[in-house]
Protein backbone atom coordinates (compact mmCIF):
# COMPACT_ATOMS: atom_id res chain seq x y z
CA UNK A 1 0.00 0.00 0.00
CA UNK A 2 1.32 3.40 -1.03
CA UNK A 3 2.43 5.65 1.77
CA UNK A 4 -0.03 8.66 2.19
CA UNK A 5 2.62 11.38 2.56
CA UNK A 6 4.09 10.19 -1.13
CA UNK A 7 2.38 12.67 -3.85
CA UNK A 8 3.09 10.84 -7.36
CA UNK A 9 4.79 13.22 -9.84
CA UNK A 10 5.90 10.84 -13.21
CA UNK A 11 7.70 7.73 -14.31
CA UNK A 12 11.28 7.57 -14.45
CA UNK A 13 10.40 6.87 -18.19
CA UNK A 14 8.60 10.20 -18.61
CA UNK A 15 12.02 12.00 -16.73
CA UNK A 16 14.17 10.45 -18.65
CA UNK A 17 12.55 11.67 -21.61
CA UNK A 18 12.48 15.24 -20.48
CA UNK A 19 15.18 17.95 -19.48
CA UNK A 20 13.06 18.58 -16.46
CA UNK A 21 9.43 18.82 -15.24
CA UNK A 22 7.37 21.50 -13.25
CA UNK A 23 5.05 20.81 -10.87
CA UNK A 24 3.34 23.40 -9.23
CA UNK A 25 2.96 22.61 -5.45
CA UNK A 26 1.96 24.16 -2.23
CA UNK A 27 5.31 23.43 0.14
CA UNK A 28 5.14 24.96 3.73
CA UNK A 29 1.73 27.00 2.71
CA UNK A 30 3.29 28.53 -0.24
CA UNK A 31 2.31 28.57 -3.83
CA UNK A 32 5.12 27.49 -5.72
CA UNK A 33 6.50 25.11 -8.35
CA UNK A 34 8.93 22.33 -8.20
CA UNK A 35 12.01 21.33 -10.58
CA UNK A 36 12.42 17.70 -10.98
CA UNK A 37 15.09 16.07 -13.19
CA UNK A 38 17.58 13.58 -13.57
CA UNK A 39 21.06 14.06 -12.83
CA UNK A 40 23.70 10.85 -13.86
CA UNK A 41 20.09 8.61 -13.62
CA UNK A 42 19.11 10.04 -10.12
CA UNK A 43 16.19 12.03 -9.88
CA UNK A 44 15.98 15.84 -8.06
CA UNK A 45 13.40 18.37 -7.13
CA UNK A 46 14.37 21.36 -5.82
CA UNK A 47 11.86 24.68 -5.53
CA UNK A 48 11.85 26.21 -8.36
CA UNK A 49 12.90 29.49 -6.86
CA UNK A 50 16.83 31.44 -7.22
CA UNK A 51 17.60 32.94 -4.00
CA UNK A 52 19.12 36.22 -5.73
CA UNK A 53 16.01 37.96 -7.26
CA UNK A 54 13.43 35.42 -6.16
CA UNK A 55 12.56 34.29 -9.37
CA UNK A 56 11.99 31.05 -10.92
CA UNK A 57 15.03 29.07 -12.53
CA UNK A 58 14.00 28.49 -15.96
CA UNK A 59 11.81 32.51 -15.87
CA UNK A 60 13.62 33.59 -19.04
CA UNK A 61 14.85 30.37 -21.06
CA UNK A 62 12.81 27.07 -21.05
CA UNK A 63 15.90 25.31 -19.86
CA UNK A 64 17.51 24.67 -16.27
CA UNK A 65 21.22 23.81 -17.21
CA UNK A 66 23.84 25.58 -17.94
CA UNK A 67 25.18 24.68 -21.31
CA UNK A 68 27.75 21.62 -19.84
CA UNK A 69 24.99 19.89 -18.71
CA UNK A 70 26.29 19.98 -15.01
CA UNK A 71 25.11 22.96 -13.02
CA UNK A 72 21.74 24.03 -12.95
CA UNK A 73 21.11 27.81 -13.85
CA UNK A 74 19.49 30.61 -13.03
CA UNK A 75 18.26 31.80 -16.57
CA UNK A 76 17.81 35.31 -15.45
CA UNK A 77 21.32 36.30 -14.12
CA UNK A 78 23.49 33.34 -14.85
CA UNK A 79 23.93 31.90 -11.22
CA UNK A 80 24.90 28.00 -10.75
CA UNK A 81 23.97 25.74 -8.62
CA UNK A 82 25.39 21.96 -7.71
CA UNK A 83 22.83 20.08 -9.18
CA UNK A 84 23.03 16.84 -6.47
CA UNK A 85 23.03 19.68 -3.37
CA UNK A 86 21.57 22.81 -4.88
CA UNK A 87 24.67 25.04 -3.49
CA UNK A 88 25.02 27.88 -5.12
CA UNK A 89 28.71 28.15 -7.02
CA UNK A 90 28.29 31.72 -7.83
CA UNK A 91 30.12 34.39 -5.99
CA UNK A 92 27.27 36.96 -5.42
CA UNK A 93 25.19 33.87 -3.13
CA UNK A 94 28.28 31.00 -2.80
CA UNK A 95 27.54 28.58 -0.36
CA UNK A 96 23.83 29.12 -0.51
CA UNK A 97 21.37 26.75 -1.33
CA UNK A 98 18.21 25.84 -3.65
CA UNK A 99 15.42 24.38 -1.19
CA UNK A 100 15.47 20.40 -1.67
CA UNK A 101 12.46 18.26 -1.77
CA UNK A 102 12.91 14.99 -0.68
CA UNK A 103 11.84 12.54 -3.48
CA UNK A 104 11.39 8.14 -3.31
CA UNK A 105 11.10 6.00 -6.18
CA UNK A 106 9.02 2.80 -6.01
CA UNK A 107 8.36 0.48 -9.19
CA UNK A 108 9.63 3.01 -11.81
CA UNK A 109 7.17 5.92 -10.58
CA UNK A 110 9.35 9.04 -8.70
CA UNK A 111 7.36 10.74 -5.68
CA UNK A 112 7.50 13.50 -3.90
CA UNK A 113 8.33 12.75 0.16
CA UNK A 114 7.52 15.56 1.86
CA UNK A 115 5.23 16.00 4.76
CA UNK A 116 4.32 19.79 4.23
CA UNK A 117 4.03 19.54 -0.07
CA UNK A 118 1.15 19.58 -1.20
CA UNK A 119 0.36 18.59 -5.47
CA UNK A 120 -2.20 21.89 -6.93
CA UNK A 121 -4.44 21.14 -9.55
Amino acid sequence: MQDRKLKAICSLHDLRHASYLTRQISFKGQACSALVFLFEGKPYSYVNHCMHMQRPLDCEQDAIFDGTGKFLRCSMHGFIFDPTTGECQSPVCLGQRLQALRLQEIDGMVFFAEKHLALLV
